[in-house]
This record gives C-alpha cells, sequence and structure tokens, in this order.
C-alpha cells in the first residue's frame, strides 16, 4: 500500500488518541489542498501490508480509534479493505476514512473491496475540498463534505469533536513541521505574518490544480 506517513498519536481528526494514516494518490487536484505532495502515485513508497500490521502492532500505549486520510484512500480499494478488515478486528472498530469520492458513488460501486471498507468504516467524511466553502467547521474542510456515521453507535462519541473547534498538532520531525489536522481557512498567510514577526521569510503558496493532469472521476 503506497502510504506517505503513520503516525501516532493524532489528536485532531476525531476523537481521543489515533493512529494517522496518510495515504499516496489522489485524481480530485482540489484547489488549495493541504497536501498537494501527495496528489502523486508513487510506487517507491508501497509498504507491503504486513508490514504496515506489525508498525501498528508496536504501538504499546492506547489506540482509540484510526484516522485514514491522504491523498485519497479510496485510490487503493483493495489494499485498503485489507487493511481496515484487519484494524476493525485487532486494533479498533472506531475507524473514520476521509475521501474526495462521495458515498453514492461507493454504495453503487461493484468492486467487493468498496463494500468492505464501508462494511469496517465507522465514520466517513466525503467529497472534495472546496476552498469557497471553507467554514472552519471541526473535522471537514469545507461545508459540502459530509460526515456520515456508518456505525450508529459511534455517533455521541464524536459530538464533542463536532460541536467544537477546529485544532491542528504541529510535530517536528528533523527539519519538517508537519501540521495535523484540519488547517483554519488562510491559516497559511496567518503562518506567513507571524514567522515574518520572528524574523523569518516565509511566502505562503495558494495551490492550483494542474491543468493537464487527468482526472479518474469514478471510483471502480
Amino acid at each position: 500500500m503506497q502510504l506517505a506517513r503513520i503516525f501516532y498519536p493524532v489528536k485532531t481528526l476525531g476523537p481521543g488518541n489515533r493512529i494517522g494514516i496518510w495515504t499516496v494518490g489522489c485524481p480530485h487536484s482540489c484547489m488549495n489542498c493541504s497536501n498537494p505532495e501527495l496528489w502523486d502515485e508513487d510506487p517507491a513508497r508501497n509498504i507491503p501490508i504486513n508490514r504496515l500490521k506489525q508498525m501498528i502492532g508496536s504501538v504499546t500505549h492506547p489506540i482509540d480509534g484510526v484516522t485514514i486520510t491522504g491523498g485519497d484512500p479510496l485510490v487503493q480499494p483493495d489494499e485498503l479493505a485489507e487493511l481496515v478488515t484487519w484494524l476493525s478486528q485487532h486494533v479498533s472498530e472506531d475507524i473514520l476514512i476521509y475521501t474526495g469520492y462521495r458515498l453514492e458513488e461507493m454504495q453503487q460501486s461493484k468492486n467487493p473491496s468498496i463494500a468492505g471498507i464501508l462494511q469496517h468504516t465507522a465514520v466517513l467524511i466525503d467529497g472534495v475540498y472546496i476552498e469557497e466553502q471553507n467554514d472552519n467547521e471541526p473535522l471537514r474542510g469545507s461545508s459540502n463534505q459530509r460526515v456520515h456515521f456508518l456505525k450508529e453507535e459511534f455517533r455521541k462519541r464524536y459530538q464533542e469533536v463536532l460541536t467544537g473547534q477546529r485544532t491542528v498538532q504541529t510535530i517536528f520531525q528533523g527539519q519538517d513541521l508537519l501540521a495535523i489536522g484540519i488547517p483554519v481557512k488562510r491559516s497559511a498567510d496567518s503562518l506567513s505574518e507571524k514567522l515574518a514577526e520572528h524574523g523569518v521569510n516565509y511566502t505562503a503558496s495558494h495551490v492550483e490544480p494542474p491543468t493537464n493532469k487527468p482526472k479518474r472521476n469514478r471510483i471502480s
């Protein structure tokens, strides 16, 4: 499975201390995507599912849930189905998945892996990110995106998150600064202003979708 990173504990993408998994590959090319570096598929980032299971199994602290984002995890449906089946049986049934595809597309798919994903997903947040509809609500990036409780028993657990505010974890990894969470609208501009106050020259870039990138608009 092509992955960019795995992190624990993620505290900003669902309730509790969670495993965060970022996949590689996304066909949607959303304007001002927070992870444009994960658009292109990259075979060099392939990690065998068994190795991924070992990595997750090495976490010795309590795991309250798993959040899978990207990229778009649905680009790799067969691998994702195998992963979420194992996660729900051995790690946590609280599995939150972000995807640019709509739930209706997934339900209409004839791919048995898609059905398996839905069976083992507790919460699905669907729809592409639309910059003009970014309303700073928690968990989702823009108001067109929907929060689906595929396992109703988890609704109450998420209410505190959904009625709160967006929060972002900042993590240093060597020379890199990772921001984990749904960023507040125009947060990059605010960051550049704050860094300038400390003498750091930083220019916020606004990511435009490439005009020549072929789009895969439907899942199979």
